[in-house]
């Protein structure tokens, strides 16, 4: 075989390779899912440690006496104000990417025919309900409830 018709072959092959579809299984689903919920809850942590920050910045207080001292105060404020910056930044990128991953998953929700399993997929993935609560809201039995979530995770293309 010369080396053209080698170089050939292997262009078919590659490009075979390309339009085979990959497979998801409903656990990579499920994790492809997950993701929303993880960035969510490390945005609320940021910002519970902003909120701690914002805290140790309006606690300091001036001592007041003869002896001179350093800045201390300033520092310890400034320090802390610091901190928070850097922390809102980091919240700032994490929302970005947590409009992504919405946009995402609302994509692949959409992938799904019908509205009732949409719902679900929805009210699991983006609002984070527990499963008894979907029924409750549905109307459904929890034995319903995920045997349509099953069928959701099924029909969704990644």
């Amino acid at each position: 075989m010369s080396a053209k018709d080698y170089e050939v072959k292997m262009q078919n092959l590659n490009s075979d390779v390309d339009n085979i579809e990959t497979e998801f299984t409903s656990q990579d689903k499920i994790a492809y899912l997950r993701r929303y919920k993880a960035v969510d809850k490390r945005i609320d942590q940021e910002v519970e440690e902003l909120a701690k920050w914002n805290c140790r910045a309006t606690k300091v207080t001036p001592t007041y006496s003869d002896m001179p001292k350093g800045g201390e105060t300033s520092d310890k404020i400034q320090s802390a104000v610091e901190s928070m910056m850097e922390i809102e930044e980091q919240i700032n990128v994490d929302i970005d990417e947590l409009v992504k991953i919405k946009s995402e998953i609302m994509g692949a929700i959409k992938t799904v025919n019908g509205e009732t399993l949409q719902n679900i997929l929805y009210m699991r993935y983006i609002c984070g309900k527990k499963w008894e609560q979907i029924a409750i809201d549905m109307n459904y039995s929890y034995m319903q409830v995920c045997r349509l979530h099953g069928k959701a995770l099924n029909q969704m293309m990644l």
